[in-house]
């Protein structure tokens, strides 16, 4: 059995100029890139798994030196009180929390947390339909040089979770996956190469 390609390239660091803008996501960038018209100090940023809040939320803290909290509801509740503290209070350079789970079902014991968390401006972010995710599973391979048809982005969106993390992944193993055979991503490649990806990821599975 060939061995799928390792993916040896440097991950890009994420930052607004390599992230894929879609309607979305784009009121939440454009809020995130305009730190002077936060009308709070902290800003609360929720949207479904796989939307992009890590990879902006990392974006905005590499830029603006704030503090970012990744997956929040899972932050002790007396760290998050402070970093809220701190900010409102232009100790930091601001505060970002992200979260796919709006506050009311973080669970929070704290009640000034709690009254803090209701009280901050939110941005959403919503999940990318196949409409959206077109333009940007096109603009993902032409970024490693490589057109190709409408056929292998519908087969693409069709097999692969709605993720734009997940989709960049998969274009950069399919880019080096083609590079190595020389061959075209044409549907049939990217077909069988996923189907060899789930056979390879069941062998490697425990069993139980």
């Amino acid at each position: 059995m060939s061995q799928i390609p390792l993916n040896l390239r440097p991950k890009a660091q994420p930052s607004f100029s390599n992230f894929q803008i879609a309607a979305s996501n784009e009121a939440a960038v454009t809020m995130l890139r305009a730190r002077a018209r936060w009308t709070s100090a902290a800003l609360l940023m929720l949207g479904p798994t796989g939307s992009g809040k890590s990879h902006l939320g990392q974006a905005w803290q590499s830029r603006d030196g704030g503090e970012f909290f990744d997956d929040a509801h899972l932050t002790d509740e007396a760290v998050l009180f402070d970093a809220i503290n701190r900010a409102l209070a232009g100790q930091t350079s601001g505060l970002l929390l992200a979260s796919h789970l709006p506050p009311a079902e973080w669970g929070v014991k704290m009640p000034d947390l709690n009254s803090r968390l209701n009280a901050m401006p939110t941005l959403t972010l919503g999940e990318h339909d196949e409409e959206s995710l077109d333009p940007i599973l096109r603009a993902l391979f032409q970024q490693v040089g490589r057109t190709v048809g409408q056929d292998v982005v519908t087969y693409v969106l069709g097999r692969v979770e709605r993720s734009v993390d997940v989709l960049r992944e998969l274009v950069h193993e399919l880019d080096i996956a083609a590079g190595t055979t020389k061959a075209d991503l044409t549907k049939a490649f990217v077909a069988k190469y996923l189907r060899q990806r789930s056979e390879d990821d069941l062998l490697s599975s425990p069993v139980e």
